[in-house]
């Protein structure tokens, strides 16, 4: 992304440019439109002080390692402002994100021999899953791209560890690349280093590469490793060392496009997905995806396919940074998950009210659009120039896949900066909302909201039609069920297929299933408002009462239940949408004119 150009066209003062072309960039961008809460994150790191620079979090769970199996091992990159030495600095936890402790610190092993460094930039932490030369499964691997404060070269560096991250061991200078300036476009350097295991059971490596300059701003491209790591197909310099050489995997046919950032998934039958951004002249840094069927060796019909762009049925991209896993969970194929730094709207390119905050999903067989849903927590924006909100935000999936755990850099601690981190639901079935983590994966589009004793409140009211959203808006035939109490006013309830949401009284995509003092309804959103049924509540229904409802959506159908909580009549209708309105679409809730409450939210696939 074009952030990233600090990084290859600065001189020595590092922080005199780090500030400046953040703040420059900051004072371009236009501000998102209101949407909020959403929980904050936990601390992965906290920095000590406002001299350390923090960006670009990375987390594993160790699966190779017999008794540590399960222990979160995390990095992110690292600088210190001053121009002091930094490094590595590497974190662990033991009972799944919760806590977290210094495992170790990397430092630049050439440090006083001809190589003084300061910047530690896009670690890469990798498992071996499967013996690869002498190194059994379970070694890991830790590469990062150090360069000096000068930035006149930078190098991908390797470490190994046999003890699960407590020591590591310098290999080698893997890649060599030049600095970041003197270009046209850029420079020659190296940036943004990924570790897989390809189809042929080798160690690959991708990443950004800008020594093609001038035929190519910057490419993508990979080399391979049938020994570990301790020798690759391409030589530092990027010549080649034996078959295949250094590959090319995306390339443009115009020099001024800098595909980069590639990160890859691995689904069960072999294939592979890369994502990456492609930034550029009249670009911004869209989100793109292509497939490789014979396990990396080529991608899409070659390097000059750009693949296609990651775009979702409700009209939102990602821009900068992409990084996607492949969940079991989400389906028969299970589904493909990919965050990024800014979410925009297509065509306008302004940020959606979602920006930051959204996971885009896709079935890995559908040809069509991704949908999204809510990240775990919403990293907070600064004008601290020192810390990257949500920049490379790092994706690590639970162990059955039906959560996710998002790490990033965001405002918090003492010091205003850390490596924020929290895990939820990755948008599958069944879904369960009880508030004991707050708002957590949900995003609020007015209002404003609270939760206490596994109650979620709107206090403000007003006639905005406050809502909040979770789940995932590629949700197709489901059962809601919840309870729902009028604290004031005069109507609140429940969404469901929503999307395209905003802050606004009917604006979003979906149906409204909402009660009252005398009745159950249903009704049509989309900018506007179409009464489509509505049936009795016997007795009425006084505010401060709870009320139960269940909404089931099967094709065009639409069935509507609800009960007093503490027991009594039923109420309930079914609708049948002739004309199929909305498909398929996120869970959420809702009120107008009134403030109210809402637990026990449950979403189940329909039976």
């Amino acid at each position: 992304m074009e952030w990233r150009r600090w990084h290859r066209t600065g001189p020595p003062r590092l922080i005199m440019l780090l500030t400046a072309v953040i703040l420059a960039a900051t004072a371009a961008v236009a501000t998102a439109p209101s949407a909020s809460a959403n929980a904050a994150g936990g601390s992965m790191y906290t920095r000590a002080s406002t001299n350390e620079f923090l960006a670009y979090s990375r987390v594993i769970r160790l699966a190779h390692s017999g008794s540590a199996d399960g222990t979160l091992i995390g990095s992110f990159e690292h600088a210190n402002l001053d121009g002091s030495a930094s490094g590595f600095v590497i974190r662990s936890s033991a009972d799944d994100g919760a806590d977290w402790q210094t495992l170790s610190t990397v430092s630049d092993p050439l440090t006083g021999a001809g190589h003084p460094s300061d910047q530690f930039w896009q670690p890469f932490l990798y498992e071996l899953p499967q013996q690869m030369g002498a190194y059994p499964a379970g070694t890991l691997l830790l590469v990062g791209n150090i360069a000096p404060s000068s930035q006149a070269e930078t190098d991908f560096v390797l470490w190994r560890s046999t003890d699960h991250g407590a020591s590591w061991t310098y290999q080698d200078i893997v890649q060599k690349g030049g600095g970041g300036s003197g270009a046209p476009h850029g420079g020659s350097g190296i940036w943004e280093p990924f570790l897989t295991t390809d189809g042929a059971g080798r160690l690959a490596m991708y990443f950004s590469d800008e020594r093609p300059e001038p035929a190519h701003a910057q490419i993508i491209a990979h080399m391979v490793s049938d020994d570990g790591g301790v020798t690759w197909s391409a030589n530092p310099d990027g010549s080649t060392n034996f078959a295949p050489g250094l590959v090319a995997d995306v390339e443009s046919t115009s020099d001024t496009d800098r595909p980069g950032m590639p990160t890859v998934a691995t689904l069960p039958d072999g294939r592979m997905v890369m994502a990456y951004e492609i930034c550029g002249d009249g670009r911004n840094c869209e989100a793109h995806t292509k497939t490789s069927t014979d396990g990396g060796t080529t991608w899409g019909s070659g390097p000059s396919d750009l693949g296609t762009e990651a775009v979702t049925s409700d009209g939102r991209y990602l821009g900068s940074s992409p990084y996607i896993v492949w969940s079991p969970q989400g389906g028969p194929d299970g589904q493909l998950m990919l965050a990024g730094m800014r979410t925009r709207f297509t065509g306008s390119n302004d940020f959606t009210p979602e920006d930051r905050q959204a996971v885009f999903v896709k079935d890995p067989d559908s040809t069509g659009s991704w949908s999204w849903t809510p990240a775990p927590f919403e990293p907070a924006a600064t004008d601290d120039s020192s810390c990257k909100t949500n920049y490379s935000p790092d994706l690590l999936l639970g162990t059955t896949g039906a959560t996710v755990r998002l790490t990033t850099p965001t405002v918090g601690g003492a010091t205003g900066c850390e490596e924020g981190t929290a895990e939820g639901n990755s948008g599958v079935l069944p879904y369960a909302g009880d508030f004991a983590n707050g708002t957590s994966g949900w995003i609020d589009y007015g209002g404003c909201w609270t939760t206490s004793g596994g109650v979620l409140s709107e206090t403000c009211g007003g006639d905005g039609g406050d809502k909040s959203i979770a789940g995932s808006t590629g949700w197709t035939d489901y059962r809601l069920a919840g309870d729902v109490r009028i604290d004031s006013g005069t109507q609140a309830g429940f969404l469901v297929r929503a999307s395209n949401p905003a802050a606004g009284t009917d604006a979003l995509n979906g149906y409204y299933v909402g009660v009252s003092a005398s009745s159950l309804f249903l009704g049509r959103q989309n900018g506007g408002w179409t009464a489509l049924a509505d049936t009795p509540i016997s007795g009425g229904l006084a505010n401060g009462t709870w009320y139960h409802v269940e909404v089931q959506v099967s094709g065009c159908t639409l069935e509507v239940t609800g009960t007093p909580a503490a027991g009594g009549p039923t109420a309930s209708f079914s609708y049948q949408d002739t004309g199929c309105a909305f498909t398929q679409g996120a869970i959420g809730v809702r009120d107008q004119s009134s403030t109210a409450s809402w637990r026990n939210i449950t979403v189940s696939s329909a039976s």
